[in-house]
């Protein structure tokens, strides 16, 4: 594939089209109004020539990448993106695409290029276009099919990308960090701050509020959007299941014989050996006749009449793992030993004595202790296991078959299941009220099964596609009764609104006696009375780090944004939390960090820093280049 994208867009072919195209822009390369352009921007960098039109972005390549995102937010918001947001989308894609555009222009002004290998490596390595690790043709086509990409729009992409990240190489490569600067950085980064602080939570205080009728009332009338009934559908579904196929199929002794016939060398045991070794270590460029002379002498001392092999290797061998066991490998098949081992034990006879030889471990004493022929297990010690596999096998290949039925089926009786059940011998199962928020019944929350659910198809009353919940296990669904949602009754939802309300007073008042305790601290009024008046926690003073797990996290980060105190005055703030909860600090102290740097927490700290600075450094050249260009965009674009 990848020989094919590059010789359809390359050769003496494509210049002659790429010439004719270039003399159209440069004679009837004239815009009349939005009404008629079938573009979505023209970009023309500060570096564009005069003579020649900017640079367009087509309405094709900005609608499918507005799609696909829109694709996303749908599946995450599961239903539609309400307006704001998709202008919001429509906006951060409309600049993304124009500043692409001018990086990719400024970048091959300035003479970056692509090699052809280079794309070719990069289609290789992309992970969705791989099996196991490897490239494939196969994969690579199907996805892009998927998804409606060209070959050569797919190939133009990358080569685009890459001329983007040699350019932001460079501007990140030309970054460098000053020791001051470091120093700056890490005297920020390892600052300690002396601190007292107190937090006051709101659900202490929801048991002290009573909501009113009128209370109630109001809220409900300002929030019915919150208490809608939830969107929901009848759904109604069939189902095949791998598992449900396999108890069902039939197995006799004489088919599960014929296959045991077909297969019994499967069944075949290998012989095994058990043989006990001394080893003398011989590293690979070690003294290799010292080794070999010590491996004579203990085959001398092995073969000689009465010697005790397992003491001697208990004495001499140098494999650890053998020697405390007499040097006994235990029962083993040919493949477990290395190849010069191997071949020696499995040529001796038992008793035998050989060696020395020579394996990448060292030189080797070998004796043969025993002798387990190989075996073949008969049908019946085999049977077993022989008959779980012809029902997986039988039970896969019926399953296949029933899927193809179902998918035809379901195609064929577009709007209705019955017919689809009859063929296949299910039944037609039903959830009643399955949430396009949550979903409902054997399916839970499954997103699949959602999606499919509430496709715009399915909703109209035809059959959706075949969905597979798990490997072995596919559905087809319809939906009937389709409920919107609906404004619940107040009376319905009196105890959430009731929690609701109180909840939200009680932020209030949490707010309101912090405001007020920072108004007494501001006063001149001392840290522990105004504290003591709260009556809740309280911390400090300690000195605290910018990770000091002790203090909660959103009022660290008030602690080290606030000011540095006047000397003996301390400095004080009401912070908001998560939860309505609210904080209060009193900083009195800010002082260097105590704990000295590592020569690799120094380098780490710097290899930080200067990524940091890179990417400020790339964000501000592409700001640059944005400000300095010509660009013209079509607000019908995404109409």
């Amino acid at each position: 594939m990848l020989q094919s994208i590059h010789d359809k867009v390359t050769g003496w072919v494509a210049g002659i089209v790429i010439g004719l195209i270039g003399v159209t822009f440069i004679f009837w390369g004239v815009d009349v109004g939005f009404g008629t352009v079938g573009y979505a921007a023209k970009v023309e960098g500060h570096e564009w020539p005069l003579w020649k039109p900017g640079k367009k972005i087509t309405l094709q390549e900005v609608n499918r990448l507005y799609q696909n995102q829109l694709t996303q937010y749908q599946q995450m918001m599961r239903g539609d993106v309400p307006p704001e947001l998709r202008t919001e989308i429509q906006n951060n894609l409309m600049d993304a695409v124009v500043r692409r555009e001018l990086i990719e222009q400024h970048a091959t002004h300035l003479g970056y290029r692509v090699r052809e290998e280079d794309i070719n490596r990069s289609i290789e390595q992309e992970p969705a276009f791989q099996i196991d690790g490897k490239f494939s043709e196969e994969v690579a086509t199907r996805m892009l099919d998927q998804q409606g990409i060209s070959r050569r729009a797919f190939r133009d992409d990358q080569r685009r990308q890459l001329q983007i990240a040699q350019l932001q190489a460079a501007i990140a490569a030309s970054s460098f960090v000053t020791p001051a600067e470091l120093e700056r950085a890490r005297a920020l980064q390892d600052q300690e701050r002396e601190v007292s602080w107190a937090v006051i939570d709101p659900s202490a205080l929801v048991g002290t509020i009573q909501p009113d009728d009128a209370s109630i009332a109001d809220y409900y009338a300002k929030n019915k959007k919150s208490f809608m009934t939830p969107e929901s559908v009848t759904l109604k579904y069939v189902a095949l299941k791998l598992g449900d196929i396999a108890p069902t199929i039939q197995v006799s002794d004489d088919v599960l014989r014929a296959e045991y016939e077909q297969v019994k060398e499967r069944f075949v045991s290998a012989e095994r050996r058990r043989g006990r070794h001394i080893l003398v270590n011989a590293p690979q460029g070690g003294d290799e006749s010292a080794a070999r002379k010590k491996a004579d002498e203990i085959l001398a001392k092995a073969k000689a009449p009465g010697a005790d092999f397992s003491k001697l290797a208990k004495e001499l061998s140098d494999d650890a793992g053998s020697a405390q066991q007499g040097g006994d490998l235990g029962w083993a098949e040919r493949s477990f030993f290395v190849g010069p081992f191997s071949d020696a034990l499995f040529s001796m006879q038992p008793n035998e004595i050989r060696g020395p030889v020579r394996s990448e471990f060292g030189y080797h004493i070998i004796r043969l202790d025993g002798i387990e022929p190989g075996h073949q297990k008969n049908f019946e010690e085999v049977r077993a296991e022989l008959e779980n596999e012809y029902r997986t096998q039988q039970a896969e290949r019926i399953f296949g078959e029933r899927q193809e039925t179902l998918a035809e089926k379901a195609f064929e009786n577009i709007d209705t299941l019955d017919g689809v059940a009859k063929d296949l011998g299910v039944a037609v199962q039903t959830v009643t009220d399955f949430h396009r928020a949550g979903g409902g019944g054997p399916f839970a929350n499954d997103e699949k099964v959602i999606e499919a659910a509430f496709n715009d198809n399915v909703l109209n009353g035809q059959n959706s596609e075949p969905v597979e919940i798990e490997p072995g296990y596919v559905v087809v669904l319809r939906a009937a009764d389709r409920k919107m949602p609906q404004e619940r009754s107040l009376d319905s939802v009196r105890a959430q609104i009731e929690q609701a309300v109180k909840k939200q007073r009680a932020a209030e008042l949490a707010r309101g006696r912090a405001e007020e305790a920072l108004k007494k601290l501001q006063a001149g009024a001392a840290w522990p009375t105004v504290v003591a008046d709260l009556e809740v926690p309280a911390a400090g003073p300690k000195f605290v780090t910018r990770t000091d797990a002790e203090v909660p996290t959103g009022l660290r980060q008030a602690i080290f944004l606030a000011p540095k105190p006047a000397a003996g005055k301390p400095a004080y703030e009401a912070v908001p939390l998560p939860d309505g909860q609210y904080g209060l600090i009193a900083l009195t102290n800010v002082r260097a960090g105590t704990v000295a740097e590592a020569p690799e927490q120094r380098g780490q700290r710097l290899r930080q820093l200067a990524g940091r600075m890179a990417q400020t450094e790339v964000t501000s050249y592409i700001e640059e280049l944005r400000r300095k260009a010509d660009v013209d965009t079509n607000p019908k674009a995404f109409e």
